[in-house]
């Protein structure tokens, strides 16, 4: 799993707990002159694995990014509380003004998925936690009375470096109609 090699990635336990060690109190002795056997020493429990969710490794630094169409975009995630992440991209665009998109993931526990809402609403998806090297999300892009089936694929190049794609059904496959390479800069 490529995603735990970011230098900034947070572990996030989903409900894990912390082992602690347990102290065996001293057993007393019989009354009848019996030597008791004593007790086997108690160990502390082995921890628990937790969770490691790479859409927790977003947040810290600035994401440079270079679209598809060779435009610039600077992207910053932010996490809200334990289960939601802001994002806030400037794009960029040759002879308009720069466009600023805004995205929120939320992570729900009781469903072990994560749903995204970018600009507005205008698309929503759902993906399970990022655990591979690719996290992708299966929704929907709505424009006025138009809906189409839009997949959010993250794909991990590394430390602080992702490829944002998104990818609409074409021909029996999908096929990327948007995206943009990321690097990240810490500073």
């Amino acid at each position: 799993m490529r995603r735990a090699c970011l230098v900034t990635t947070v572990l996030f336990a989903f409900g894990g707990g912390s082992a602690g060690a347990q102290i065996a109190s001293p057993q007393p002795l019989p009354s009848a002159g019996i030597t008791a056997t004593p007790a086997p020493p108690v160990t502390a429990e082995p921890p628990r694995v937790s969770s490691v969710d790479g859409a927790f490794s977003l947040p810290g630094g600035v994401w440079n990014c270079e679209t598809l169409a060779n435009s610039t975009a600077t992207s910053v995630y932010k996490l809200e509380n334990p289960t939601t992440i802001s994002e806030r991209t400037k794009l960029m665009l040759p002879k308009h003004a720069p466009v600023e998109l805004d995205s929120l993931f939320s992570f729900s526990r009781a469903r072990n998925r994560w749903t995204v809402s970018l600009q507005d609403g205008k698309y929503v998806g759902v993906a399970g936690p990022w655990s591979t090297d690719t996290w992708t999300f299966e929704g929907t892009y709505v424009e006025g009375d138009e809906k189409r089936p839009v997949r959010l694929v993250y794909l991990s190049l590394g430390a602080d470096a992702v490829r944002i794609d998104y990818r609409t059904p074409q021909g029996g496959s999908w096929r990327t109609f948007s995206g943009a390479t990321c690097k990240r800069t810490i500073p």
